[in-house]
């Protein structure tokens, strides 16, 4: 018989009968009760880590959501009597419900310098081949200007003299320009350059932009009428004059200009429900609060009729998905937290049964969403989201009626809105609410703005349920401290009146999601920390009762086969006496 102290027994008790594996194994199992209750506990807290994860992630996802559906609030549909849209369209967010009628007189164009045609031939601003050179000597020097106003001069060495050279210095120069090369595929002269502003309309230039040659520098970076510029007459670029050094010009007169085109820069004119409007971009954004108007074609002799209109479809897709997330929670949350029987009949502990931090946390998110808002004043024509159509199942989940939920957006979505967001109402046009935080307080809070400097210091006197609190802050801006901490506020002027300070459901579930899973400090977060803690500790207890499990095995195994040695010895002893 032989044993090792790292293997099984490989005798079976041949001198004692004794069935010695079993019997090891016996004692270890006894001695290892407490080593499996630790494996245990440690597969209980990895799945109770995974759940917990799983959890973060779907509220995570749910206040994403929640983010989410505060935009489509805003979206809206426009219509346009115009179907081909050929004179303008539009887009809107945010905008009231109206009506606009536009009729289109011209669109802005960018200010151009482009060839001089004559009986379809180009006079100037053009070549055989644009890698030829374009000037005599070592270098030539130019400027340019923008309808911005802003000159730029700039010099072209005589490794890059071509019409690709003066094309890439003028784009490198700063300018408000960008020059082109346009090959138009016939005439001696295909290669044309143009120089188009960056910016339609007419700026500060009456729309001209100039591109002038200049004399060569000095030694002082002045232009050097002895050191002038030569450039081929077929390009027709004469001499301008800078205003200013040629390292900083300030203005620029002479050279060739938009205007012996016919291509400067014009604004955009147009009616809108009968006021004439001058704008220097076709995109016009500044008319009507939440709509972009884009002029396409000018000319229009009638009328195109632009509606802006709630886009409750997109809104209602987007409190779904809201819905659809949080059920996902709910139903995850449940399904983890329901233990199950085994087949014989033991309890399969659930990964989240019994687990205070997780059910704490959906009690307070179904609270939030499915509560009253808070701070919203009784005469709000929504207090919470039942009022939208939103109801609660049996088994806890939401559902949506669209239906309603699309006349509720109809018929007063600022109502709506407040529903999900923090908001506030002041019933002084001199104070208007920007946002809050987690801890502003909510409902009525009197106000009386005591001081306003125009750019410079502000302060004021606010009443909470709490007393009072005196706020100081400057440019118009003050942030709220103790019961209003978070607040954001916005100041034009002195005097008194109330706001009225609310945090809708969407808003009071996301400012729980946001410290149910801050990092270090939130329940959840540390809820996983400590799981990893203990599972760390019950490694190294494990590990060190395999260690004693593994050393008692070999002392037991040493023992039998101890055990078995001496009674062979003496049966053979006794077998000698009973021959004898």
């Amino acid at each position: 018989m032989s044993t090792s102290a790292n293997s099984a027994l490989s005798f079976q008790g041949l001198s004692t009968g004794i069935q010695t594996d079993a019997l090891v194994s016996a004692i270890l199992a006894q001695d290892g009760v407490g080593v499996v209750r630790m494996q245990a506990q440690e597969t209980q807290n990895t799945a109770t880590s995974t759940a917990l994860t799983t959890m973060k992630t779907q509220l995570n996802s749910l206040m994403v959501s929640l983010a989410a559906v505060q935009d489509t609030f805003n979206a809206r549909t426009v219509t346009s009597t115009d179907t081909t849209s050929t004179y303008a369209t539009a887009t809107a967010s945010g905008a009231a419900a109206a009506s606009y009628d536009l009729s289109v007189g011209t669109v802005a164009t960018k200010g151009r310098i482009s060839a001089t045609m004559v009986n379809g031939a180009p006079t100037n601003l053009a070549v055989a081949d644009p890698t030829a050179p374009i000037f005599s000597g070592t270098e030539a020097s130019f400027a340019v200007q923008g309808t911005d106003g802003a000159t730029q001069a700039f010099t072209v060495p005589s490794n890059n003299n071509s019409l690709n050279g003066l094309r890439d210095a003028i784009n490198a120069s700063g300018a408000g320009v960008t020059a082109s090369i346009i090959n138009t595929g016939s005439g001696t002269s295909p290669y044309q350059l143009v120089v188009s502003a960056n910016d339609t309309g007419t700026g500060t230039t009456n729309g001209v932009v100039t591109l002038a040659a200049i004399n060569n520098p000095d030694a002082n970076g002045n232009p050097d009428p002895t050191n002038p510029t030569v450039v081929n007459p077929a390009l027709g670029i004469s001499l301008g004059t800078l205003t200013g050094t040629f390292a900083a010009p300030t203005a620029l007169t002479g050279g060739l200009s938009s205007t012996a085109s016919g291509a400067s820069g014009v604004n955009a004119v147009f009616t809108l429900n009968g006021v004439q409007l001058t704008r220097q971009s076709n995109a016009v954004s500044d008319a009507v609060d939440g709509v972009t108007f884009n002029l396409l074609k000018g000319g229009e002799t009638g009328t195109t009729t632009l509606t802006v209109a709630q886009d409750t479809g997109a809104a209602s897709a987007g409190m779904q998905t809201v819905i659809t997330n949080y059920n996902t929670l709910m139903t995850t949350y449940k399904t983890a937290s329901a233990s199950t029987k085994n087949a014989d009949g033991s309890i399969n502990q659930a990964p989240l049964g019994g687990n205070q931090t997780a059910s704490g946390i959906i009690a307070q998110i179904q609270a939030a969403l499915t509560g009253t808002s808070a701070g919203l004043a009784g005469t709000s024509a929504y207090t919470n989201l039942s009022s939208l159509g939103v109801t609660t199942n049996t088994d806890g989940t939401l559902s949506l009626n669209s239906v309603t939920f699309k006349s509720a957006l109809n018929k007063d979505p600022a109502a709506a809105l407040r529903l999900l967001i923090f908001s506030g109402r002041s019933t002084n046009g001199a104070v208007t609410v920007n946002g809050g935080g987690p801890q502003t307080a909510t409902g009525a809070v009197g106000f009386t703005i005591n001081s306003f400097t125009p750019g410079g210091a502000v302060s004021g006197t606010f009443t909470t349920a709490n007393g009072t609190i005196t706020l100081t802050g400057t440019n118009g801006t003050l942030s709220g401290t103790g019961d209003l901490a978070g607040l954001s506020l916005s100041v034009t002027g002195i005097g008194s009146g109330t706001l009225t300070l609310s945090r809708g459901a969407g808003q009071a579930t996301s400012d729980l999601i946001t410290q149910d899973v801050a990092y270090g400090t939130g329940a959840l977060s540390a809820a996983l920390t400590n799981m990893t803690t203990q599972n760390n500790y019950l490694d190294l207890q494990i590990a060190q009762g395999q260690a004693m499990l593994a050393q008692r095995k070999t002392t037991l195994q040493n023992q039998f086969s101890q055990m078995e040695v001496a009674v062979a010895k003496l049966k053979a002893s006794a077998s000698s006496l009973i021959g004898a």
